[in-house]
């Protein structure tokens, strides 16, 4: 049966939209993915040394970020950062944070944030051990910065009170000890994996792939609606 030149139109508008509408559930199926395997816990890799993964004066690979790593070094500079909000906690909980350079071989060094501040500055003197999770730098700021304090977890915020090189992104220290092997007790806070953030939730999404899905089901149909409607009544089918 002969078709029209306009019916011909319509289907072809009719394709295009179905795979636009396909491409759209597409979309939300690789998001719904995306967000399944974002809320998984990646087992940790066995814990490395700084030097390893990372160099002084470079940017962090994102493969180092959420290591487990270790680093050897001395104090040097103290800071506080203030209202940082706590990781691996879902309420708002905020401290302030206690960050220092330590110090490595090359004059180079790295911010490590030992734990919650305190009014006491506890003196550590020689070189310590410490192990902890490697992160990025921060890039927005938490509060007003006074003396002595950053704004946010930053060694571009430090540059200036150290002559060292500094390693990119700073470390939550799990625990610190002396060159005897005696461990430094303090106020630690948690060092979570990072994860990162995709909006909605799974389900949402799967929900999403089926209802572009269906509307590209519904579309392709549409420009034989007319004729079914006409083939049930009777009536002449136009061509």
């Amino acid at each position: 049966m002969k078709r029209s030149k306009g019916f011909f139109a319509q289907l072809l508008v009719a394709l295009l939209l179905s795979i636009t509408f396909i491409g759209l559930g597409n979309w939300q199926l690789n998001r719904a993915q995306d967000v399944k395997a974002v809320n998984k816990t990646l087992p940790d890799a066995a814990r490395t040394n700084l030097e390893d993964i990372a160099s002084a004066d470079s940017n962090l690979e994102p493969e180092s970020i959420n290591r487990l790593v270790s680093v050897s070094g001395k104090y040097v500079k103290t800071f506080t950062a203030p209202e940082q909000k706590l990781l691996g906690k879902k309420n708002s909980s905020t401290a302030d944070l206690e960050v220092r350079i330590l110090e490595l071989s090359g004059k180079r060094g790295i911010l490590i944030v030992r734990g919650v501040a305190s009014l006491e500055n506890q003196e550590l003197i020689g070189v310590l051990k410490i192990n902890g999770r490697l992160y990025p730098r921060q890039t927005s700021d938490t509060a007003k910065a006074a003396a002595d304090e950053i704004s946010r977890i930053d060694p571009a915020l430090v540059v200036a009170e150290t002559d060292l090189a500094l390693f990119d992104g700073y470390i939550i220290a799990t625990s610190e000890s002396t060159n005897l092997g005696e461990e430094i007790f303090t106020t630690r806070i948690a060092a979570p994996q990072l994860k990162s953030v995709v909006a909605g939730n799974y389900w949402q999404h799967v929900s999403y792939v089926f209802v572009w899905w269906l509307m590209a089901l519904l579309v392709l149909l549409a420009p034989f609606y007319n004729s079914m409607k006409e083939r049930q009544s009777g009536a002449k089918v136009a061509i």
